[in-house]
């Protein structure tokens, strides 16, 4: 995969993503309590992880030329939350993933193993995988179908995920 380097958004979008993240951390947290995660703080700070990682890859691609609409800033409740894609350039679906560097975990993304991405991904589907760290974030930007899933390293994960691991 290639390494696609990335700039953070702008103080706006930031603002706009901890907004985002404080606002529907509630409406997520059911969800979130069936997959074994009741931290609301931890949960807030995954939004906002994710909602920065689309900031940043709306932005590179806009810089490439692409036509698309800005991340989505609505909040949804819990019945109205999809895996549809984060970002849209004509028929090309982009579903932007992200991992916050930590010393104890293997740069990674999890997906749920009942994602159509996982099962049946399209030709028009594509993954942007994010890293994000204080030294510089990055990406891989690949088709879904090429994407090798893996089962997780941790335990209590394998039952209902599947994780891409940085190689």
């Amino acid at each position: 995969m290639k390494r696609i380097e990335l700039v953070m958004p702008s103080v706006y979008q930031v603002r706009q993503s901890k907004l985002f993240a404080e606002s529907s951390a509630d409406t997520s947290l059911d969800e979130y309590e069936k997959r074994g995660q009741a931290d609301k703080h931890k949960i807030t700070k995954d939004i906002y992880s994710g909602k920065i990682a689309e900031f940043m890859v709306f932005k590179w691609l806009k810089e490439k030329g692409k036509d698309l609409l800005p991340p989505d800033l609505q909040i949804y409740e819990a019945g109205q939350k999809s895996f549809d894609a984060d970002l849209i350039s004509d028929s090309t679906k982009i579903h932007v993933k992200s991992h916050t560097i930590n010393e104890n975990y293997p740069i990674s993304w999890l997906f749920q193993k009942k994602d159509s991405l996982v099962t049946a991904p399209t030709e028009n589907d594509f993954i942007a995988l994010v890293v994000l760290s204080k030294e510089g974030c990055y990406m891989y930007l690949q088709k879904a179908k090429e994407v090798v899933f893996k089962e997780p390293l941790k335990e209590s994960l394998k039952e209902s995920k599947v994780c891409v691991y940085e190689t």
